[in-house]
């Protein structure tokens, strides 16, 4: 893992990202794991491509949310049965959601993008911020919980 991050650098490929032809989670999993070091490997962005519109447009969770959470679970979730590492992992999933939630009014796709159409592009500018405030959640609570800087 890394000391510091560059957040601007971090939100620019997002944008790219996302923009060019991944989803909203592999943008997000694939960016935090680059920038940070995370030693995920592609298997993990292939097993994220099924998250956007809700859990493969099952009107559930944002996929971005869901790139993050996996994010933090290599950080601080478990492997072993009964650690409670679990804990830990689950309070700082719930912040991330919540963090989202205040900026955004709700963690679920539909409910994030009611009032767009799909092909919309702004339907794209307006998640392509919903991506970056799962970066910018996920960086503050690797700042706190890491001590990994935010340049």
């Amino acid at each position: 893992m890394v000391d510091k991050v560059n957040m601007e650098q971090m939100l620019a490929d997002a944008t790219e990202n996302f923009t060019t032809g991944f989803m909203c989670s592999e943008s997000v999993l694939d960016v935090l794991n680059r920038h940070y070091e995370l030693g995920i490997g592609e298997e993990a962005i292939a097993m994220s491509t099924g998250f956007p519109y809700g859990f493969g447009n099952g009107g559930n969770v944002c996929g971005a949310i869901a790139g993050a959470t996996m994010a933090l679970g290599k950080v601080f979730g478990r492997t072993v049965k009964g650690d409670p590492a679990f804990q830990k992992c689950i309070d700082l999933v719930r912040e991330l959601n919540d963090d989202v939630i205040a900026e955004y009014g709700s963690a679920i796709c539909p409910e994030l993008i009611r009032d767009y159409e799909f092909t919309d592009p702004d339907r794209k500018t307006h998640c392509t911020g919903i991506v970056h405030a799962c970066i910018r959640s996920f960086a503050k609570i690797m700042e706190r919980e890491c001590g990994v800087g935010i340049a």
